[in-house]
């Protein structure tokens, strides 16, 4: 008899990990397993029968939290019930801290569900409110981590926390920049500029005009810049739809298989803080990140978040490899300023190269590729 395993992912991110991981089970495990939950169509591709669409989990922020809390509220109740009909042997939960998080501890109230529970992504409890550690390790029987520097901050808790590796170790490989920039008529003479929105519709409102005035100066002393915008399948639509009044021509590129090519082929990028600010790094592509936020939200973040930086990559390095413009310096002047310096002053590019060269050996793990070490772990628990 299969083994049942329910999985929640919630965005674009957490559907890459899920998929990876349920790659690796199958592979790792010696009984067959029925996989269902929530998941996004690379999950739904290793097996996944999704309940409900992820995107439906995801929103971000204080202030857009507050007002789709009776959405959020009535479908934590719809998993919770969907988790005790199917009575599964194991719920892994996939980033998204906030519903996730909720979701298990009525489940934990209710003591429908007797399963083991994993998370997989640590919160970071290293940038603020450390003391979350302690509550979410009472949730869990075991934290996935992908930083090396987190698990030491749930030592003598309920909960076993393991350093599984950061999924860019695995994802970041084999791509071929000069064959992208031939198939798309970018000759070895051009500069390309990438375009990096992120996965959410709120986020690419915001920054698109910013981008967009960025853009201008930057053609004003280039202007032969060809403009490259690498997105999610299921972003595409929304991505032309707000780059349709933009003189500028651009190459749209949506192909999960072409993501790592056109991502190489930048010669520099601007991109939204987040998690395709790391994969730039990992990949040593020169770049700068910009990020605005609800007021509200940023009133609060200020005073909660404990670390120097927001790009992960210079947290990790301990430096301001890359330049961050958050807030008031998330402004067209302020980005083009900073992308400039980076086209101009080749010992600053080369300097933000070199420093984002050692981030390989920071996020993987000694013994086994990040997917199979995650594998490895979760299934020990059955």
């Amino acid at each position: 008899m299969a083994k049942k395993i329910f999985l929640i992912a919630g965005e674009a991110s957490g559907d890459v990990l899920g998929a990876s991981m349920m790659r690796a089970m199958k592979a790792q495990s010696s009984e067959p397993l029925e996989f269902i939950g929530i998941g996004g169509p690379l999950m739904e591709a290793q097996g996944l029968s999704s309940l409900l669409p992820m995107s439906e989990l995801c929103v971000m922020g204080l202030w857009e939290v507050l007002w789709q809390l009776p959405r959020l509220l009535k479908l934590i109740n719809g998993v919770i019930e969907e988790i005790e009909a199917a009575q599964p042997d194991l719920l892994i939960t996939i980033d998204l801290p906030d519903f996730n998080f909720e979701v298990v501890k009525r489940l934990r109230k209710r003591a429908s569900v007797s399963c083991k529970m994993v998370h997989y992504v640590s919160p970071s409890v290293w940038a603020w409110r450390a003391g979350r550690a302690k509550k979410v390790a009472a949730l869990y029987d075991k934290i996935l981590c992908l930083l090396p520097f987190e698990p030491p901050y749930y030592e003598g808790l309920e909960t076993s926390a393991v350093f599984v590796g950061h999924p860019l170790v695995e994802a970041a490989q084999g791509y071929d920049a000069q064959k992208f920039r031939a198939e798309n008529n970018i000759t070895p003479d051009d500069t390309v500029l990438g375009l990096f929105f992120g996965s959410r519709e709120r986020e690419l409102l915001t920054h698109a005009p910013i981008f967009k005035e960025a853009v201008r100066v930057l053609k004003e002393q280039y202007p032969d810049l060809k403009i490259l915008v690498p997105t999610l399948p299921n972003f595409e639509f929304n991505v032309r739809k707000a780059l349709e009044d933009w003189e500028f021509e651009t190459i749209i590129v949506s192909s999960p298989d072409l993501k790592w090519d056109s991502f190489a082929a930048c010669d520099l990028a601007i991109a939204v803080s987040g998690t395709v600010g790391l994969e730039l790094a990992y990949i040593g592509v020169p770049h700068v990140i910009a990020y605005k936020m609800h007021p509200a939200t940023a009133f609060l973040a200020k005073r909660l978040i404990k670390v120097k930086y927001a790009h992960l990559a210079n947290i990790l390095l301990d430096k301001p490899a890359v330049p961050e413009c958050l807030q008031s310096q998330c402004n067209a002047l302020d980005v083009a300023k900073e992308a400039l310096r980076l086209l101009k002053d080749q010992e600053k590019r080369s300097g933000q190269v070199q420093a984002l060269q050692s981030l390989e050996g920071l996020l993987k793990p000694a013994d086994a590729s990040p997917a199979q070490k995650a594998a490895q772990e979760t299934l020990g628990l059955l």
